[in-house]
């Protein structure tokens, strides 16, 4: 073989391979061609009967015996109206790998599908702990228009909890891939002794709160709570830790799961606001700020959203000690899944 074929077949394998790279995967597309499908039946119920959104399980009993859907269309779309969330939300996780996938074509859910697994697992458990927290203490959400069967509210539950951390994640890990927070950095500082151990005391302090006081306004503390007291332990057993990204001056990570946070709370409201099955707020302690709303969710708790991402990063930190080696180590300081 000629030194110019050699050369001519290295060039096409290098053009063949930026090609390839610049294609979105099948995942995007289909993850787009969900996203879509989930919008248009949902409106479609919305268009068909002239209703708006539906805040109380009343006013849900009463429009199902009103208007029972009459064709196929009608009773897609009511079926879609009811299973927004979990469908939706398996969407826009393939739109994200498709799209960390075209970032970097070793993309995480791809290199280390046992991880990706249990990490939706642990999705699971992890919102089961916020649910059992509210249900048990706080009341300050409460889902309506479930379905009667207990069969068919367990495969929602699962599909639509087994989304929630993978898809703050992934969104954060789109961003840090994108280079957005590559810009916080510091000099790395040695963490005092005492850091660790005041986070871990003020974390306890502050799950106490909404565990043992029975009230709306104990939210104030429960989505930081669990940074505080996990991340230390996480720290000191040498895991993953923000504690640990911010000593080594690297502020990055963390930024990227308060925007991953962010963004999917912005989406979780919106996909909830005109489904049938959905959740809504009750924060009295508001005031006259709980009116202003964002879809269902008051404005102003819309900063939950943004330590959730963290905090539930920092709980799967903590998690993955009893799943080594089931749960592949996360590869660099880049990585949030």
């Amino acid at each position: 073989m000629s030194t110019k074929a050699t050369f001519s077949d290295a060039a096409g394998a290098a053009l063949d391979g930026t090609c390839a790279a610049r294609r979105w995967p099948a995942t995007f597309w289909l993850g787009l061609a969900v996203i879509a499908a989930c919008e248009a039946l949902l409106f479609a119920d919305v268009w068909l009967t002239a209703r708006g959104a539906m805040h109380t399980q009343q006013a849900i009993d009463a429009f199902e015996a009103a208007h029972p859907p009459r064709t196929f269309l009608a009773g897609a779309a009511r079926w879609m109206a009811h299973n927004m969330t979990a469908v939706v939300w398996v969407g826009y996780i393939l739109l994200l790998e498709g799209v960390l996938a075209r970032q970097r074509p070793a993309g995480p859910v791809r290199c280390r599908p046992h991880h990706f697994a249990l990490l939706c697992l642990a999705s699971v458990v992890i919102w089961c702990v916020f649910d059992w927290i509210n249900f048990y203490s706080i009341r300050a959400w409460r889902y309506i228009g479930m379905p009667p069967s207990f069969i068919a509210r367990l495969v929602g539950y699962m599909v639509a909890f087994a989304a929630i951390v993978p898809g703050m994640l992934m969104s954060g890990q789109v961003l840090l891939n994108a280079g957005a927070f590559d810009w916080a950095r510091s000099r790395p500082w040695r963490m005092p002794w005492w850091g660790p151990v005041l986070s871990l005391a003020a974390g306890a302090a502050m799950l106490a709160w909404p565990v043992l006081h029975a009230a709306p306004v104990a939210t104030l503390t429960l989505w930081t709570s669990l940074v505080f007291l996990l991340d230390p332990l996480n720290y000191w057993l040498g895991r993953p830790s923000m504690l640990r990204d911010w000593s080594a001056g690297w502020y990055g990570r963390t930024l990227a799961a308060f925007a991953g946070g962010l963004v999917c709370g912005l989406l979780w409201e919106f996909w909830n606001y005109w489904a049938l099955t959905k959740w809504t707020y009750s924060l009295p302690f508001l005031g006259n700020l709980e009116s202003i709303r964002y879809f269902e969710m008051p404005v102003i708790g819309l900063i939950g959203f943004i330590p959730f991402g963290i905090e539930c990063w920092v709980m799967w930190q903590t998690m993955r000690i009893a799943l080594d080696g089931l749960a592949e180590p996360l590869p660099d300081e880049r990585s949030l899944l």
